[in-house]
């Protein structure tokens, strides 16, 4: 029927132009329709569409099919306000960036600018109390945590070797035990009992270390705490035994208490924020320490900085030897593991509200702590973005117990003793069925709330019958019809720059993941056009000070030049806008 299928043009009038139409008919009488697009040709007569390939081959489908085609594709590419938010289709189709132009930084560096050490609060000063953690803080701390888990990755990929002690038998001779390879279950083990045995060596050192920081680092007043510069840091696995035993409220403050003799002012050690956020590599999330703090560790210990290297050749009897604490460092820091994987799981530092969900997340946190014992004791584990900010807190003692004194709970909050806390800690407290289900923190939902802040995902009724349910897939699942109220109250030009934004920093993540694929860019959206407006009107009203790794150089008339030291990154460059 279609042999004599013909093509044509028609002349129409738009408005005052004149514009040619491709259009198709079976013979010259039948009414002709225009092409849509000009390679798909359509037939009023059987209503089929016809498309022309490469090879001069047609493929003719029904205009339901057509109809069902463009729905799927405007699905793909329009709002989708009515599909839970779970299963959109999101853009994935970004140009790669080219060598010399505009390079995709993500995390933003900014977030991290603000990862300053505060001054010492006095107590009942809740006003300086307030500017720490900031979300600066918490940034770094995901840093960290990513960091964490990289080392635990490591380790479980080393062959391992060890020797096993001689079999002495009742004859005179030994027969020596050839060396075995440590199961990969147990390679994380050995690396946390070293790192413990390390971080006692390190530990028994501070003073020498603070001594040292203070003559040549330290240029606050006597009457400032010394803090640790880069320069000063331990490495990796020293710091997770750190990060974990401080965490450890009560255990802490005993250590703390028993060493005051010989290093004053220990316990206002805050964690080093700055200077870890200087030696992480935001892109490849890797701490290297400088060469001057892995100087400073071997002479103080005499051991390797790297815990990796001396895993492949540990010694004949590994043995952490007396530690000591009243605790079980290793078992601390195996609590952390839950905690670590829930923050790659999430995944927060790479998303797109990743500034939303810490802003979101400190004032919740706060909010938290003025409620007192009442939101601490109610059952399960706080939402991650308040145990985040809670952890970050207490790894400045001092001043997170000066801030419960200024809030009225007289230093209790805090306790170790106390069974929110506890099952921070552990990770065994039972998981409050509510906040599980009306409270998602995936990166959809967090961006939607930059937008609509009370958003709460709700999983979409689906039917219990096998026919109801394979007949809806989960590509087109509903949402609630709360989901959807909340949903329609933007509008769908916002709902379209939420999903670009998902697809965009997904298909970022994925192209980091393969090595050797340059990272998808893409112009800059509204939102960051806004954002550098209003950083380069502060710079302006502030003035341009040096940052990390810049310095200012007098010219011979004059003039002041701000110059970068080399090798800097570009993240620290910008850390300081």
């Amino acid at each position: 029927m279609h042999d004599s299928l013909k093509f044509y043009t028609k002349v129409v009038n738009y408005g005052k132009r004149r514009i040619t139409l491709p259009i198709t008919s079976t013979n010259e009488s039948d009414t002709c329709y225009p092409a849509y697009p000009a390679t798909h040709l359509t037939c009023n007569r059987c209503d089929l569409l016809t498309i022309i390939h490469d090879h001069h081959k047609t493929v003719r489908l029904s205009m339901s099919q057509l109809f069902n085609r463009v729905r799927r594709e405007f699905t793909a590419t329009g709002n989708q306000a009515n599909v839970d938010p779970h299963t959109w289709r999101l853009p994935s189709s970004y140009s790669p960036s080219k060598p010399g132009g505009k390079q995709t930084v993500i995390p933003n560096p900014r977030i991290f600018a603000n990862a300053f050490i505060p001054s010492e609060p006095k107590a009942g000063g809740l006003e300086t109390a307030l500017d720490y953690p900031d979300v600066s803080h918490a940034a770094v701390h995901l840093a960290l945590l990513e960091c964490f888990r990289n080392l635990r990755l490591s380790a479980s990929t080393l062959d391992v070797e060890v020797n096993r002690p001689p079999a002495y038998e009742e004859k005179a001779h030994t027969t020596a035990a050839p060396p075995t390879c440590l199961p990969k279950s147990q390679r994380w083990n050995l690396l946390i009992d070293l790192a413990v045995a390390r971080f006692a060596a390190w530990w028994s050192n501070i003073n020498d270390v603070l001594n040292h920081a203070a003559a040549y680092a330290h240029h606050a007043s006597d009457k400032v705490a010394v803090q640790l510069g880069e320069n000063y840091l331990p490495p990796l696995d020293v710091l997770l035994v750190w990060y974990a035993f401080m965490l450890d409220t009560d255990a802490y403050r005993a250590a703390c208490r028993d060493r005051e003799p010989q290093v004053p002012r220990v316990q206002q050690l805050c964690f080093p924020w700055p200077a870890i956020r200087d030696i992480i590599d935001m892109e490849k999330m890797e701490f290297t320490l400088p060469n001057a703090a892995q100087t400073l560790f071997t002479t103080l210990s005499g051991q390797s900085v790297d815990i990796l290297t001396y895993l492949k050749n540990p010694p004949a009897y590994a043995d952490p030897g007396a530690v000591p604490f009243e605790i079980d460092l290793a078992a601390e820091v195996k609590k952390h593991e839950k905690f670590i994987d829930e923050a790659h799981r999430l995944l927060w530092i790479r998303a797109p509200a990743f500034n939303g969900s810490l802003a979101r997340a400190s004032v919740n946190y706060l909010d938290f702590q003025l409620k007192g014992a009442a939101a601490k004791k109610s059952g399960g584990d706080p939402p991650f973005g308040i145990e985040l900010l809670w952890r970050t807190h207490r790894l400045f003692p001092n001043q997170y117990e000066l801030f419960l004194q200024g809030i009225g709970d007289g230093g209790q909050g805090g306790d170790s003793k106390d069974p929110t806390l506890q099952s921070l800690t552990s990770g065994s407290g039972a998981a409050n069925p509510n906040i599980v289900s009306e409270h998602c923190y995936c990166w959809t939902c967090e961006r939607i709330r930059d937008d609509i802040p009370i958003f709460v995902h709700t999983p979409p009724p689906y039917a219990s019958s096998s026919a109801s349910s394979s007949s809806s897939s989960s590509s087109s699942a509903a949402p609630s019809a709360a989901m959807q109220s909340q949903l329609s109250s933007i509008l769908p030009v916002q709902l379209r720059q939420i999903q670009d934004d998902l697809g965009f920093y997904s298909a970022v993540e994925s192209a980091r993941r393969r090595p050797g694929e340059p990272l998808p860019t893409r112009p800059p959206t509204a939102a960051e056009k806004e954002a550098e407006r209003i950083a380069k009107e502060k710079q302006k009203e502030v003035g341009y000070l040096p940052g990390p790794n810049e310095y200012v150089e007098v010219l011979p008339d004059g003039r002041q030049k701000i110059r970068r030291q080399k090798n800097a990154s570009l993240f620290s460059s910008k850390w300081a806008i």
